[in-house]
């Protein structure tokens, strides 16, 4: 099932770029998220949990995310492998892109993927999906001009580091 959803941040593409080049940061303002860790050896590839609920259904996965490209300031792609630990049986395979434009101050960011659910989870419609999505979407740009403005405030440790 694919999908695409876009939201406007208050600042600047450079800004959410830069924000963006921390992944573990990201992923505290992703919902559901529970941890986020670098795997060792492999550069730009996470152990990510993450509870979701779908439809009837909650569920706890353990996902492989990989970093698959990335072009500085406008674009960056991953993937996504994993299965359910708890709830719902099932397992998913994703990939997603993340492309923000410029806007006079502001920055669009639009969301675009590609998911399969297999298992029970697979029974879910893709009504059911993209409605997650969305919810998921807005959460996150919401957690996400929170992260960028806390990140702005006075006193505040400067935003910046290695991913």
């Amino acid at each position: 099932m694919k999908f695409r959803h876009e939201f406007r941040i208050r600042a600047s593409g450079d800004e959410v770029w830069r924000f963006f080049e921390q992944p573990l940061e990201v992923a505290r303002c992703i919902p559901g998220v529970e941890e986020a860790e670098p795997l060792e050896g492999e550069d730009d590839s996470y152990s990510v949990r993450a509870t979701q609920k779908l439809g009837p259904m909650s569920t706890t996965f353990q996902a492989k995310v990989r970093i698959s490209e990335r072009t500085a300031g406008a674009r960056i792609a991953f993937t996504a492998t994993g299965k359910a630990v708890r709830g719902a049986v099932g397992n998913f395979r994703a990939q997603n892109a993340v492309t923000l434009t410029d806007e006079g101050g502001e920055t669009c960011v639009a969301v675009e993927g590609e998911v399969a659910l297999a298992g029970v989870l697979g029974t879910v419609g893709s009504a059911v999906i993209n409605r997650h999505a969305a919810k998921v979407t807005a959460e996150f740009a919401c957690n996400l001009e929170q992260a960028l403005s806390a990140a702005d405030a006075p006193g505040a440790p400067a935003r910046g580091g290695s991913h």
